[in-house]
C-alpha cells in the first residue's frame, strides 16, 4: 500500500514536470485580459503626448510602465498647454528638469485609488469618507538654511518622523466627503475662495477630473483639466515680505541664540543618507527641523501622529500682516515694551503666535464659530459674532499642509484683553505673575482670563495689583530652592523666631484677597468698577460700603472728600490702617487698580518680626470687640451663651468653629435671646452656667445654628446674594446654607431694600420649603452689622433661629 502511494505521488510530480516543460512558454505570457501599464495606456489614449514628455524626463517612466500601484492624475494635452501659455512657453520641452520632477512626482500618488476610494483611507482596512488629501510621491530634498549667521544643511521633520521623506500631499475637493458637512452652495463659495477655478465635486487642487477609473495593470488613471503645482508649506508661504515681522517673531532667538519655537538638530543618519544621495553638494551636517511649542508645525506636510489621519485634515493659519503686527503692538504692548517689538519676551510671544493658529482646518462657512489653539473665537464673539469676510484679508490660499489667511488684523488672545494681562505684561507685578504660574496656572489664572473671547460673556472681576515692591518689602523674593531643584517663593523671616512659617500659604491668600469675583449681563450687574461708595447705602454705616475677595474675606471702603478710594481688610482694620486704591485700566472683563500698601489678614505692620504678624487673631478676639459695650452691647447676651458653651477655660478656641472655617454669623440681639428663652427654645443662661448638661447641650445647638459655614455673606445693599459670585435674586428662591450643627439648614435672601434677611425652613424638598419657621433680618449699622472677623463677618439680627433638624 505505502510502495503504490509512493508511485502515484512520483507519477503525479513527473507529470507535472512535463507540462511544465512543454507549456513554459505559454505559461509566461502576459494574459490577453490584463490592462496595459499606466504609461502605454496614457501613450494609446493619445491626449496625453506633453504630459508622457514630462514623464520620460523623469524616473517615473519606467515607474509607470513597471510593476506597482499607482494612482496618477494625468492632465490631458489642452491642461499642460494652457499651462504652458501661463508661464510664457510654446513646449514642454523649455520647462527646466526640476520644475518637471516636481509635476510630475506630484501627479502621482502610492496605491491605486479608484475615483470612489479617492475619499477613503487606506490603514487595516477602509476607513470610508474620512479622506481629503492623498499622499503624491513628491517630496523637497534638504536646503541651506541660516542659522545664527551660519549656512547649515536642514530637513524638514513631519510631524517627528523620518519615514515619509516629508512627501507632500495633494488636496481633493470631492463632493461626497466635502459636502457632507455644508451644502453645495457654501461647499462652491469655500473652495472659490481658495482657487480661481469652478467647484465640481470632482476637484483636485485647482483642476477638475475629466474621466476618472481608467484602470491600468499597475493603477488608476484620473483624467485632469489643469496642471497642478505642489503647494508650498505655511512656512514657506510667511517668505513673503508682507508677513516679515510675524515671521520674524517665530524666528526669534533668546540669549543664548537658540530659537524659541525652532529647533533645530543634527542626525548622523539623515547626513549619512544624503552625503551618498548627493555627493556632489559636499554635505558635512544635516540637522532635522521642527517647531516646538507652537499649536502646529510649519514645516510638516503630514498632519496629526499617524499616516492614516494625515489623510483627514491640516494647519490654519492666520498670519497677520506687517501693519496688523504694529496695530498689536502699539494697542496691547506699547504701554509695556516701549523700546519694541525686538525685546518681547517669549511667553508673550507663544501666546500672540498660537492665538493666529489652530491645528485644524477653517473654512470660511466654519469661521464664525471656529477657535483658535488657545480655545478663543477668531472673530472675537463666536456666533454672537462676525461672518467671515474676505475683504478683511490681502492674501488667502491654500497651502500644502493647510490654509493661509494673510490678514490685515490679528486676532485677539485672552492673554492681551483681560485683567490678568496687566500682571502677565507688566514687569512691576512679577511676582504675582509667578505666584499664579506656581499655584494657579490651571485655575484662578484662567479664570481671570474668562472674556468673551472664550465664550464667557458675563464675568467681571477687580483685581487690585499686588506690585513687586509691595510683595518684597513683606518679605518675599522668588530664588532658586536648592533642596527642590526648582524656583519657589522665599520669605525674609521664615524660620528663627517665626516657626513653622508657611511661606506658599501667605503668598496665595494674599494674592487671593486682591481679586474680586462678579457678574455683568442683561439681568445682574454687581461690577465692582471702582471702590466709590453709594452716598444712600453708606450713611447707614457711618460712609462705608463692604464687598467679599476670592479668598472669602470681607473688606470695606469709602471715598474721601478729595476722592480718594480707601479700603481695608481684617489685619488693616487692626491697625487702623488703609490702603489706597487708584483706577489704572480697564480691561474687556473687568478692571485693575493700583495700591499702596496690601491689604492684610493679619497685624503684619505692629508685629513684622514675630509670629502675630502674619497670621490672624482668633475669632474670639472678634466677638469680644464686637460684644464690647463700646461697640455694641445689643447681642451681649449671645456672646455670653457663645463663650459659655463653646470657649474653654485655657483656650481661645471656639468648640466646633475650626480656625480654617468660613463662617457668617448671625447674633440675635438682647431681645430676640430673651424672647427665645420665653419661646422655650433656649434655656436661660442661668441653667446653662449652673452645670446642667441638658440646657448647655440645647444652648449650644442653639448658638451654633446661627452660624453659616463656607460663605462670607456681607450686607452691600445690592439688590441679590453674591457668595462666590452665585447670584441670587428677589425672584428665586434663597440660597440654602448648612449651619455648623448636625445638618441643619438657614435659607438667605435680600428684602427690597438690600437687606439681609435670614431664615428656618420646617422641611425642604429640593430647594423648596414647605413653611418658614422663624426669619429675622439684619440691623444696620457699622457697630451692629458687617463687623470684621477672622475668616468671617458677623451681623446683628432682630430675633432668633429656630433649631430644627431638616433633610434636603
Amino acid at each position: 500500500m505505502k510502495s503504490r502511494t509512493k508511485f502515484s505521488i512520483l507519477f503525479l510530480m513527473a507529470l507535472g514536470i512535463l507540462f511544465s516543460c512543454t507549456d513554459k512558454e505559454e505559461y509566461y505570457q502576459r494574459p490577453d485580459w490584463l490592462e496595459d501599464p499606466i504609461y502605454q495606456v496614457l501613450a494609446d489614449k493619445g491626449n496625453f503626448t506633453n504630459y508622457l514628455k514630462c514623464v520620460d524626463r523623469t524616473l517615473f517612466a519606467e515607474t509607470l510602465k513597471g510593476g506597482g500601484l499607482y494612482t496618477v492624475f494625468a492632465p490631458n494635452d489642452e491642461a499642460l498647454q494652457a499651462y504652458l501659455s501661463s508661464k510664457g512657453y510654446n513646449s514642454v520641452d523649455q520647462l527646466s528638469d526640476s520644475l518637471v520632477n516636481k509635476l510630475v512626482s506630484y501627479s502621482i500618488v502610492y496605491n491605486a485609488y479608484s475615483y470612489d476610494r479617492l475619499t477613503d483611507v487606506l490603514g487595516g482596512g477602509w476607513d470610508t469618507l474620512t479622506s481629503i488629501k492623498k499622499q503624491t510621491s513628491y517630496y523637497e530634498p534638504i536646503r541651506r538654511e541660516t542659522v545664527n549667521g551660519q549656512q547649515i544643511w536642514v530637513y524638514d521633520l513631519s510631524s517627528f518622523t523620518m519615514s515619509d521623506n516629508n512627501y507632500k500631499y495633494v488636496p481633493l475637493y470631492l463632493s461626497r466627503v466635502f459636502e457632507r458637512s455644508r451644502s453645495a452652495a457654501q461647499a462652491a463659495s469655500d473652495y472659490g475662495i481658495f482657487y480661481p477655478a469652478t467647484y465640481t465635486g470632482k476637484n483636485v487642487q485647482n483642476a477638475s477630473i475629466l474621466n476618472t477609473d481608467i484602470m491600468c495593470e499597475n493603477g488608476v488613471i484620473h483624467e485632469i483639466d489643469q496642471v497642478v503645482e505642489p503647494l508650498p508649506t505655511l512656512e514657506q508661504m510667511l517668505d513673503d515680505p508682507d508677513y516679515s515681522l510675524f515671521k520674524e517673531m517665530i524666528n526669534k532667538s533668546g540669549s543664548t541664540g537658540e530659537k524659541y519655537f525652532i529647533t533645530y538638530q543634527y542626525n548622523e543618519a539623515v547626513t549619512q543618507h544624503y552625503r551618498k544621495a548627493m555627493p556632489d553638494k559636499n554635505i558635512d551636517q544635516v540637522y532635522l527641523k521642527y517647531y516646538t511649542d507652537l499649536a502646529i508645525n510649519l514645516n510638516g506636510e503630514r498632519y496629526g501622529a499617524s499616516v492614516s489621519e494625515a489623510e483627514k485634515g491640516g494647519y490654519t493659519l492666520f498670519a497677520p500682516n506687517n501693519a496688523a503686527v504694529m496695530k498689536f503692538y502699539n494697542e496691547k504692548l506699547k504701554d509695556y515694551y516701549p523700546e519694541g517689538l525686538e525685546n518681547l519676551s517669549r511667553d508673550v510671544l507663544m501666546y500672540f503666535i498660537n492665538a493666529q493658529m489652530i491645528d485644524d482646518l477653517v473654512w470660511p462657512g466654519d469661521y464664525k464659530g471656529s477657535m483658535n489653539s488657545l480655545g478663543e473665537f477668531f472673530n472675537g464673539k463666536g456666533n454672537r459674532g462676525a461672518e467671515f469676510d474676505k475683504n478683511n484679508y490681502a492674501k488667502i490660499a491654500p497651502a500644502s499642509n493647510g490654509f493661509f489667511y494673510g490678514s490685515n488684523d490679528y486676532i485677539k488672545s485672552r492673554f492681551f484683553e483681560t485683567v490678568f494681562t496687566e500682571i502677565l505684561l507688566n514687569s512691576k507685578y512679577n511676582l504675582a505673575n509667578a505666584a499664579f504660574t506656581e499655584f494657579y496656572a490651571n485655575t484662578l489664572r484662567e479664570e481671570l482670563m474668562k472674556c468673551e473671547l472664550n465664550g464667557y460673556t458675563q464675568e467681571n472681576y477687580t483685581i487690585l495689583l499686588p506690585s513687586d515692591s509691595l510683595l518684597m518689602a513683606d518679605g518675599f523674593s522668588w530664588e532658586w530652592i536648592s533642596g527642590s531643584n526648582k524656583y519657589g517663593f522665599v520669605h525674609s523671616r521664615a524660620g528663627s523666631s517665626m516657626g513653622n512659617f508657611d511661606v506658599n500659604g501667605r503668598i496665595q491668600r494674599l494674592i487671593r484677597s486682591h481679586i474680586f469675583k462678579r457678574l455683568k449681563n442683561e439681568q445682574v450687574d454687581c461690577a465692582l468698577t471702582s471702590f466709590a461708595t453709594d452716598p444712600a447705602f453708606a450713611s447707614e454705616y457711618n460712609g462705608y460700603s463692604y464687598a467679599v475677595n476670592d479668598y472669602g474675606d470681607m473688606i470695606r471702603y469709602y471715598t474721601t472728600p478729595t476722592g480718594e478710594q480707601r479700603l481695608q481688610m481684617l489685619g488693616n482694620f487692626d491697625e487702623n490702617d488703609w490702603v489706597v486704591a487708584t483706577p489704572h485700566k480697564t480691561f474687556s472683563n473687568g478692571q485693575v487698580f493700583k495700591i499702596d500698601k496690601l491689604l492684610q489678614y493679619s497685624r503684619r505692620n505692629q508685629f513684622p518680626e514675630t509670629v502675630e504678624g502674619y497670621k490672624s487673631q482668633d475669632l474670639i478676639t472678634y466677638v469680644l470687640k464686637m460684644t464690647a459695650a463700646v461697640q455694641n452691647p445689643n447681642v451681649a447676651k449671645y456672646k455670653n451663651y457663645m463663650i459659655q458653651c463653646l470657649k474653654g477655660d485655657e483656650s481661645n478656641e471656639l468648640a466646633g468653629l475650626s480656625a480654617d472655617m468660613v463662617l457668617t454669623i448671625f447674633m440675635p440681639n438682647n431681645k430676640a435671646m430673651d424672647q427665645a428663652v420665653l419661646d422655650g427654645y433656649l434655656p436661660s443662661y442661668a441653667q446653662v452656667t449652673s452645670g446642667d448638661p441638658q440646657a448647655k447641650i440645647q444652648a449650644t445647638k442653639f448658638v451654633l445654628h446661627h452660624i453659616v459655614k463656607g460663605k462670607v455673606f456681607v450686607d452691600d445693599g445690592l439688590p441679590y446674594i453674591m457668595p462666590n459670585r452665585e447670584v441670587i435674586t428677589e425672584e428665586t428662591w434663597p440660597t440654602v446654607l448648612k449651619d455648623v450643627v448636625d445638618d441643619t439648614y438657614l435659607a438667605i435672601r435680600k428684602t427690597a431694600d438690600g437687606k439681609l434677611e435670614v431664615s428656618t425652613r420646617s422641611q425642604s424638598t429640593g430647594r423648596s420649603f414647605s413653611e418658614i419657621l422663624k426669619t429675622a433680618s439684619l440691623t444696620r449699622g457699622v457697630r451692629r452689622s458687617n463687623f470684621f472677623a477672622s475668616k468671617a463677618v458677623m451681623h446683628e439680627i432682630d430675633d432668633y433661629m429656630v433649631y430644627q433638624k431638616v433633610t434636603q
